[in-house]
């Protein structure tokens, strides 16, 4: 079992992971808006901030990080006028196939309701037993 979960609230997504994971992170976009992720851990260590506009899972960031067991994940897109506003979450997760685990959070900005105008997933890899 992976030991993770995600409670999401509004635009935001409260993300469990397993302490001490080696965890990476990927943000993706699929809308002509632009998408913005940022991801942050209460105590700091994480602080990681994801744009990009683009369809066909265009890729707004990836990165790796070990440790921290709780982020917080924020989305917000903008239209032609600049301003920020806050996209509608779906999750699914953590699906894990042997070894290998997957949390993903989804996010809509209303312009279509396919739920991927912006996507985070999150993937780690467990020790065999």
């Amino acid at each position: 079992m992976s030991n993770a979960s995600v409670f999401v609230k509004d635009n935001k997504a409260e993300i469990s992971l397993p302490a001490g994971a080696k965890v990476t992170i990927k943000a993706k976009t699929n809308s002509r808006f632009t998408q913005k992720i940022s991801a942050t851990s209460k105590d700091g260590a994480v602080d990681y901030l994801f744009t990009g506009t683009g369809e066909h899972n265009s890729v707004a960031g990836q990165t790796t990080i070990t440790g921290p067991s709780q982020i917080v994940a924020t989305f917000e897109f903008s239209e032609a006028d600049g301003n920020w506003k806050a996209s509608r979450l779906n999750s699914g997760g953590p699906y894990d196939i042997g070894n290998y685990h997957l949390l993903v959070v989804v996010a809509e900005n209303g312009d279509d309701a396919d739920f991927n105008d912006a996507i985070l997933e999150l993937s780690w890899y467990t020790p065999k037993s």
